[in-house]
């Protein structure tokens, strides 16, 4: 009789996802399979011999098989055992049954569905020769008998099964094709984000960069890119731990997002080093909130070490015409931030407008975050 497959999508490492989807399609395949196997074997003449192994079968194995699995040190590989003896117990019943029509191929095809279903060609195969081998034992047992014709009874009994156990099969297939669903598209998000700061990671950041430039290019929608790198940062990691260099990270993020709108494009693109698209606002803007960063960040000693007190410099840069491709623009900002660098840290510097020319918006000597 039939054990009641689903897609086996392994979600769960250690198997137990597998025997508890199993389990209730294997209580319902068993118990209608064994409505029309019951029918069969009184038309046969079979069921008083066998019906005491009928009902343990139908009604007792599923349980038994799900406690089996439960218990076993590898659910997985204790689910595939069942769908086996599942397969066995079903090949069993065909000679028993007199090979009725009927009955016949439905548990033989429930059940060969159900072992390429969770285990693909493999199982299937397996569970072929482990239904061969009941019939085997059935008809050793029980002599060769040829009954193919159903009698109406068997064919009422058979409608149960006919129709509900494929439709509990669809549905518990459907629900797992949305969990899954659910599941890739958590796993994409994901993939999208640096882990530690919760910012785009740097493949993702730059292929919006990318799109940005192009759409630059066709609308000339301003737009304006600002790296930021934190200073000395490696000898935070030097003198306090890595993990309080992850945990300034993580708190200059939350300062990032707080200062920067929901639209602007925000990410991670190396060790200590941020990046920002600021849609539709110029470089006087950008330099706007870079400042408002830079301020905030001196303000708030960082809760590692006793507080550690942290500055970052920054480049700023519009796209130009003179710039062939996203990347010539990223260069430019980050030329900006290498001057920043350069002349002494904890400042923001800005790109040429032009190649010919090279333009630094001086910083007021009074700041307000």
């Amino acid at each position: 009789m039939s054990a009641g497959a689903v897609p086996y999508a392994g979600t769960h490492r250690s198997g137990m996802g597998l025997v508890r989807r199993l389990y209730l399609p294997r209580v319902l395949g068993m118990a209608l399979g064994g409505l029309g196997v019951g029918a069969a074997l009184h038309q046969h003449g079979m069921l008083v011999q066998l019906w005491p192994l009928l009902v343990f079968n139908a009604l007792l194995w599923p349980h038994l098989a799900y406690r089996r699995a439960r218990r076993a040190p590898h659910p997985r590989s204790a689910e595939h055992h069942n769908l086996l003896l599942d397969a066995f117990s079903g090949g069993f019943w065909l000679p028993a049954m007199g090979f009725n029509l009927l009955p016949s191929v439905l548990i033989a095809t429930m059940l060969c569905m159900d072992n390429i279903a969770v285990g693909g060609p493999r199982l299937f195969a397996r569970g072929l020769l482990a239904m061969a081998l009941g019939v085997g034992v059935g008809v050793a047992m029980l002599g060769w008998h040829m009954e193919l014709t159903s009698s109406l009874s068997t064919l009422v009994s058979c409608i149960p099964f006919l129709v509900t156990y494929p439709l509990v099969i669809g549905i518990t297939s459907y629900r797992l094709s949305r969990r899954l669903a659910a599941q890739k598209a958590q796993l994409q998000e994901m993939a999208r984000f640096d882990p530690l700061t919760g910012l785009l990671n740097k493949a993702h950041w730059h292929a919006q960069l990318d799109v940005e430039f192009l759409r630059w290019r066709r609308s000339g929608r301003p737009v304006t890119l600002m790296l930021l790198d934190l200073d000395h940062f490696k000898r935070i990691n030097d003198e306090h731990g890595h993990p309080a260099g992850d945990e300034v990270l993580r708190q200059f993020a939350r300062i990032l997002r707080h200062h920067v709108r929901d639209v602007d494009v925000a990410g991670r693109i190396g060790g200590e080093e941020f990046a920002v698209i600021v849609l539709d606002s110029s470089a006087g803007q950008a330099l706007y909130i870079a400042r408002r960063v830079r301020a905030a960040l001196a303000a708030q000693p960082l809760p590692v070490a006793g507080g550690v007190r942290v500055s970052v410099s920054v480049g700023i840069s519009e796209p130009g015409a003179w710039q062939g491709s996203a990347a010539h623009w990223f260069a430019e900002a980050d030329a900006a931030l290498y001057t920043a660098k350069r002349e002494g840290r904890d400042t923001v510097r800005m790109a040429p407008r032009s190649p010919l020319e090279f333009a630094t918006e001086p910083e007021p000597e009074t700041e307000e975050a």
